[in-house]
């Protein structure tokens, strides 16, 4: 949703906003905050929060006056767009690969005091290496590790012979490991489920980092977290810190998990209703340019309509949202404006350009989502 950014909103009653946008309650995301770094702090846990779920350096920066020691990026892009906004500690939790992505590596550790990258293939690897040997600069590097979420990462039983083969690439300088336990988080829909969970994947990565050490690699972090799982890591878990991300604003895919409750979402679409076509529809404007299309077995349809029981975004097109009006507890009318709780916050805001953050029913303040499109 690209657009003009109004600042004369600010202060003005939420009711003065066009539709569609994005709505951040900023009492809901403070307090999100806030119990996650208590949370974590109580169980001896650093945290790295994923930018990747706000993209906003208001938001960044709410985290590490919190207590957050910096953050973790998806992406090259976004991390140059967070040392813009100043902040000095910066993990990239995915693989590096290709000459312009090592030119910039160079670049932005010139200009953050504190990079590191995670690393999972020797190609990667000595790519990384070249490039920091040629500007005579060394680097920060975590073995990412496979441990649940079946997608990229070094197998553990392969951690030392990878970490032996770090050895002989001078530039980069092994700190940790870290991982991301999807398969466990996500199949985890009971509280009971959730911090099992949390110390499962605290014992395979803790597990991994004994065999290091063993072998004589000296091991300092070790990251794990996610938000299904946030704030249940007990001390003594086996993890340093914790790169919890949805968190902040939270979605509906974290409602239906059990994670946390419709309270607790901060994020939500404004859409005005602007047709009633028939009785099994009702037609508002914000479609797929303005609610994700992430598809899970989470979330039903498109979105929830806050406020409204049985209000399902049942289908979307370009232009439309459908809201299911069988299901409907109550109706609406043709100029009703509500909101909308997106299945997942880190996709949806991703189609704005900037967000509105409201207190008391005012719009306190219009942030941009400044590594929004950072994709590379």
């Amino acid at each position: 949703m690209t657009g003009v950014c109004n600042s004369s909103l600010i202060g003005k009653p939420v009711e003065c906003i066009d539709t569609p946008a994005l709505l951040v309650d900023y009492d809901i995301l403070e307090r999100n905050i806030l119990q996650l770094q208590r949370a974590s702090d109580q169980a001896g846990l650093a945290v790295r929060p994923h930018m990747k779920a706000h993209k906003t350096p208001q938001i960044a920066h709410m985290q590490i006056r919190a207590g957050a020691i910096g953050l973790s990026c998806a992406k090259l892009g976004e991390a140059e767009a967070m040392a813009a906004a100043g902040v000095e500690d910066l993990f990239i939790a995915n693989s590096l690969v290709g000459t312009p992505k090592m030119a910039r590596l160079v670049a932005l550790a010139r200009q953050v005091p504190r990079l590191s990258v995670a690393v999972e293939s020797i190609v990667s690897a000595q790519q990384m290496n070249d490039a920091f040997t040629a500007a005579g600069m060394e680097l920060q590097v975590s073995i990412e590790l496979e441990i649940g979420s079946g997608r990229a990462g070094v197998m553990p039983e392969k951690a030392v012979e990878f970490a032996r083969e770090l050895q002989q690439l001078p530039a980069l300088k092994l700190r940790g490991i870290m991982g991301y336990a999807g398969g466990l988080m996500y199949d985890a829909r009971t509280e009971q489920g959730r911090v099992a969970s949390a110390a499962e994947e605290g014992r395979r990565l803790s597990a991994t980092a004994e065999t290091l050490r063993d072998a004589g690699f000296d091991i300092q972090v070790v990251s794990g977290g996610g938000t299904p799982t946030a704030g249940r890591y007990r001390r003594d878990c086996g993890l340093t810190e914790v790169r919890c991300g949805t968190y902040c604003l939270n979605d509906y895919n974290q409602v239906d998990l059990g994670a946390c409750t419709a309270v607790d979402v901060a994020a939500t679409v404004l859409s005005t209703v602007i047709s009633i076509p028939a009785d099994d529809r009702i037609i508002c404007d914000a479609g797929t340019k303005a609610l994700d299309q992430a598809v899970s077995d989470l979330t039903e349809g498109f979105g929830w309509v806050k406020g409204y029981e049985g209000g399902n975004v049942f289908r979307i097109n370009d232009e439309h949202g459908y809201i299911d009006r069988r299901r409907l507890q109550a109706d609406l009318a043709i100029g009703d404006r509500v909101e909308i709780y997106p299945p997942r916050i880190c996709t949806c805001l991703n189609l704005y350009d900037f967000m509105y953050v409201i207190q008391d029913g005012h719009v306190r303040d219009i942030w941009q989502i400044t590594a929004r499109g950072a994709n590379t």
